[in-house]
């Protein structure tokens, strides 16, 4: 284990990310062929920070790829070309590559994130303190957000236990070389993982800036916001109502600038559309950052791509999507049928870029926060709460026709409120890597859930069922000595 860590971060930190350059396209890495040459002068240090949101966008990882697999683990789409194999279909092996590259990418990026933070910590002599305690806050923000993707992926929901002491992820806080011992380290419970990232992103906001020189940075570096954002969504999954409520308050009432959401439904999607009010965080990409079409968002979702995923009739049907109204805006705007020879399939339009493959993952848009102080909100309260309405309102209102607004005489309990928010999450928010985990979160079934052939239905997927999550890479296991344990069923 330690040795795919250290070996790749060193390789990020020192190197850079050849063809993937990403944060700020017109900061050029200098030369970092040692350590103390990495952080020798003040734009060198950003530098390597930059380097830590590369890692971030590996092409297996937030660039798209992460995103991916938690919807096609849902129901909402299915693999009609078997891209993705028994991924889908709850049914990996524990030396199955995907795992593997998800585990060795979050944790490259944890890596980095540490490495960076120490070259900051041991030449701070060269910065401002506040510059200093930007970066160091970046580095945090890196580490918060891989660790959240990571434990969400390799261990059972945070409410799977009453005090989420079950097996979580291995907790790394340094960089380790690959000679040292303490880099073996075994998995730490879910609760320690969450305490790490809410402290990580809780320590972000106090320190982040809420906006950097450019309106591109402000979109794909760590902000205020989106550290906040990014703790909202933390708090729902380990079901702290007012813990979410409160962090996605704070984005919606404008303490860490203006978000707004966009006056159509594909606004804050396709070329043009990436760096609006809208978009809280973002890993941006360019026609460099994937050469390999297998990788990219579009080439994946698009109809005229590789069309791997296409949706599924599970979240186009009334019977088994009952929020999605038929004259939705979304439909129109979000889904098409794809062209010949796959004109019989219908596919999302959120990722249009298929030429150049550089469409952005959209990790956090403001649609989220709004729904997610909806659902805190109303699960906060002991009535039909009358601002989680309006909240949801906002979302819902730019895509419905004919349907009436809701008000709160529509709702006769508050759990009929809380099920319209999450129906209302699955519309909104599908294909950008939510679905599973708001299924899981809430100790939900996977049902409905279609096959490569678009026709025969799958086994339901219980909550807390062993594969609903995935197998730590056998070969960490076998390197670990016994120090990592193996999830159940694999």
């Amino acid at each position: 284990m330690k040795k795919i860590f250290y070996s790749l971060a060193v390789l990020v930190v020192l190197t850079g990310t050849a063809c993937q350059k990403k944060v700020t396209d017109d900061v050029v890495p200098n030369d970092r062929l040692s350590n103390d040459l990495a952080f020798s002068s003040a734009q060198k240090i950003e530098n390597a920070v930059l380097g830590a949101y590369n890692a971030l966008q590996n092409a297996g990882f937030l660039s798209g790829r992460a995103l991916l697999y938690v919807d096609l683990q849902g129901e909402d789409v299915f693999d009609k070309g078997v891209f993705f194999g028994d991924a889908a279909r709850f049914n990996m092996l524990s030396n199955n590559g995907i795992p593997a590259a998800v585990w060795t990418a979050g944790y490259d990026a944890i890596v980095t994130s540490n490495r960076v933070a120490e070259g900051i910590a041991a030449n701070a002599s060269l910065l401002t303190t506040q510059k200093a305690t930007e970066l160091t806050a970046e580095c945090r923000f890196v580490r918060a957000v891989s660790n959240f993707y990571l434990v969400n992926f390799f261990a059972q929901p945070y409410v799977f236990t009453a005090d989420a002491s079950h097996k979580g992820i291995p907790i790394i806080t340094k960089s380790f070389s690959s000679s040292s011992p303490e880099a073996n380290q075994p998995r730490s419970t879910v609760k320690q993982v969450y305490d790490l990232i809410i402290s990580d992103l809780t320590q972000a906001i106090r320190d982040l800036p809420q906006a950097y020189a450019s309106t591109y940075a402000t979109k794909t570096r760590a902000t205020r916001a989106a550290a906040a954002s990014l703790l909202a969504r933390v708090h729902l999954y380990r079901a702290d109502y007012t813990g979410a409520r409160d962090a996605a308050k704070r984005v919606i009432d404008g303490e860490f600038g203006t978000y707004a959401l966009r006056p159509a439904p594909n606004g804050a999607f396709g070329p043009g559309n990436y760096q609006t009010t809208e978009t809280v965080w973002s890993i941006p990409n360019n026609v460099n950052d994937n050469p390999n079409t297998n990788a990219a968002l579009p080439q994946h979702y698009a109809g005229n791509g590789r069309a791997d995923l296409a949706v599924s009739r599970s979240f186009t049907n009334a019977a088994t999507n009952t929020y999605f109204a038929a004259d939705d805006r979304r439909r129109t705007q979000m889904l098409a049928a794809g062209p010949a020879p796959n004109t019989a399939f219908t596919f999302t339009t959120k990722y249009p870029d298929v030429a150049t493959r550089a469409d952005w993952a959209p990790v956090i848009r403001y649609a989220e926060v709004l729904l997610t102080y909806a659902e805190a909100a109303a699960q906060a309260a002991t009535v039909v709460d009358a601002d989680a309405v309006t909240k949801l309102n906002l979302v819902r209102d730019r895509a419905r026709v004919s349907a009436p607004a809701y008000t709160v005489a529509t709702f006769p309990t508050k759990a009929a409120l809380v099920a319209a928010i999450l129906g209302e999450r699955r519309i909104e928010l599908a294909f950008e890597g939510h679905r599973l985990w708001d299924i899981m979160r809430v100790k939900g079934t996977v049902q409905n859930k279609y096959d490569n052939d678009g026709v025969s239905l799958l086994p339901a997927q219980a909550f807390g069922a062993n594969k609903s999550i995935w197998p730590i890479p056998q070969a960490e296991v076998d390197k670990s000595g016994g120090v990592l344990e193996q999830n159940p069923g694999y």
